[in-house]
């Protein structure tokens, strides 16, 4: 059980919606091993084959035993949080792994708002109704085969399925329910009316383990199938952008982690529930992957995905791989001047989120001309994106109260070069950037450590700070009088006609939320 020089190894698995990743370290955190598969979709793109699903995660995860010629000692997993499966009594899936990006159940998201009251749904559960909450989710399925909730026995979430493929046991963590609209991470129970929303009782739910407590151990059978040791312990540990934010160093009152993936989020940790303002802005919020700090978190669905998109319809890249797709847009981008592009992209090709949430938003770029073309396009979409992620932190500061110590950058598209430095241009406060490219499976073989007596908090994450760019400035001017100006309207960044540009800052933290302005959250402390 120990690898080539002697030393236990831990294994980290996170289940992605482009990508199941492991890999497999000592026990500093140093990575031995890495693997990936394809995240397979159904018809339609708003499923997962579950058999299928569950053969990428565990052949990534076979992958790194062969290669490091010994299996861990212990394994965590981590993953995309709104997915799952209802299961039969026997195990067997009753459903294909649901997606969190099928926007189907948005009627029944809207019914659970009007009967439960949008901002009450958000003050029990830190989540606001929406097609991707499995309790909407849940509702839909009841309602298009109402025997289904009869025939159920649980609930199992994209890692909660591994967990059940490998050890036979059920379980999850606090930061997948907390998403699912029905489990309160201030009583850390699940909500026995909301359930009720769907036909189905707690006993559908996998029972919710304390941070690192294992789920189960490896079966005998697993083990022959994979090569794992049997009764190795199997820890589930939590929603992947808290754990990839968890192992990059995001974990204390003030830090914040924007996570590029193909959807991008940003979190701030504090010590207590932000302002209930942050119903408003869009914003979900809930425990750390340590169960005590706090977080509140905002997404934008339309970040790698953007690029992506990009590659498709502008540069006819659709059937080329995705690492070739990403070369080619990289090499686009560096063609155009490394400074602002004098264009305001808005970047919502269907609609934004947060702040400000607005259903009807596009994907809009104004202030092309003649002298305009595909590179600068480009690099605008991404200088969009930025600003967004600088929008989405602030308003955050304004929600905690806490000023940003530093932004840690991570995940797959912190690769774009061009993109991380016009977010360190961008921003008024530190930026870092976390090396490892698979935080949140690094993260899951950190917690994972806690089921064989290693402290996770113990492990620290390369992260390095970005130089501030030169053109800095400029961007952050074109952050004020441009971006802002367009997604805010009339409110607290408002420049009057006629002003001098000059350097924005951060809200200033203060003790005691009192509200919000014009819509917008404002800090702490600050007097209508």
């Amino acid at each position: 059980m120990n690898g080539s020089a002697g030393a236990p190894l831990l294994a980290g698995v996170d289940v992605g919606s482009t990508h199941c990743k492991a890999v497999l370290t000592d026990l500093s955190g140093h990575v031995v091993a890495r693997a990936q598969r394809d995240t397979p979709r159904g018809a339609g793109g708003h499923t997962h084959p579950t058999a299928r699903l569950l053969g990428a995660a565990l052949e990534a995860l076979g992958s790194c035993v062969r290669r490091a010629g010994c299996p861990p000692v212990a394994i965590g997993l981590t993953g995309m949080a709104e997915a799952g499966a209802l299961l039969a009594p026997d195990g067997s899936a009753l459903t294909p792994v649901l997606a969190w990006s099928d926007p189907a159940p948005a009627g029944h998201a809207d019914r659970l708002g009007a009967a439960h009251g949008a901002r009450t749904l958000h003050s029990r559960t830190g989540v606001l109704p929406s097609a991707k909450t499995p309790l909407a989710k849940w509702c839909a399925l009841a309602d298009e085969h109402p025997d289904l909730p009869a025939r159920a026995s649980a609930w199992a979430g994209a890692a909660d399925l591994v967990a059940h493929a490998l050890t036979g046991s059920l379980g999850t963590d606090a930061t997948f329910a907390q998403r699912t609209m029905a489990w309160s991470p201030h009583t850390r129970s699940w909500q026995h009316d909301l359930l009720a929303e769907a036909g189905l009782t707690e006993d559908h739910m996998p029972p919710v383990r304390p941070p690192g407590r294992p789920v189960g151990r490896v079966t005998a059978e697993a083990a022959a199938a994979t090569g794992l040791a049997a009764r190795t312990p199997v820890v589930i540990a939590g929603h992947d952008h808290l754990v990839g934010a968890w192992a990059a160093g995001v974990r204390r009152p003030g830090q914040v982690a924007d996570s590029m993936g193909t959807a991008e989020a940003v979190l701030t940790v504090s010590a207590e529930p932000p302002d209930p303002a942050a119903a408003l802005q869009g914003m979900s919020y809930g425990r750390h992957v340590d169960g005590s700090h706090w977080i509140v978190l905002a997404g934008m669905r339309s970040s790698g995905a953007l690029v992506e998109w990009f590659c498709d319809r502008y540069m006819g890249l659709g059937d080329a791989p995705g690492a070739a797709r990403y070369e080619a847009f990289a090499r686009l981008v560096a063609a155009a001047p490394e400074e602002p592009t004098g264009l305001v992209a808005l970047p919502y090709p269907d609609g934004r989120s947060c702040p400000d949430p607005d259903p009807h938003a596009r994907c809009d770029v104004l202030g092309l001309g003649p002298d305009h073309g595909l590179p600068e396009l480009a690099r605008a979409l991404l200088e969009g994106a930025a600003h967004h992620a600088r929008w989405m932190t602030d308003t955050q500061a304004g929600l905690t109260g806490h000023r940003p110590q530093a932004v840690t950058l991570l995940g797959g598209s912190t690769r774009q070069q061009a993109w991380t430095r016009i977010k360190a241009a961008v921003s008024p406060w530190p930026t870092l950037l976390c090396r490892e490219p698979e935080a949140p499976a690094l993260g899951a073989a950190a917690w994972a450590g806690a089921a064989v007596g290693h402290d996770p908090a113990a492990w620290h994450t390369t992260t390095e700070p970005l130089p501030q760019p030169p053109e800095a400035r400029a961007y952050r001017a074109a952050h004020r009088h441009g971006f802002l100006p367009r997604v805010t309207g009339p409110g607290p960044y408002a420049t009057p006609p006629g002003a001098p540009p000059t350097e924005p800052r951060p809200p200033d933290p203060a003790p005691h939320a009192t509200g919000v302005r014009d819509g917008h959250a404002r800090p702490r402390g600050e007097r209508s």
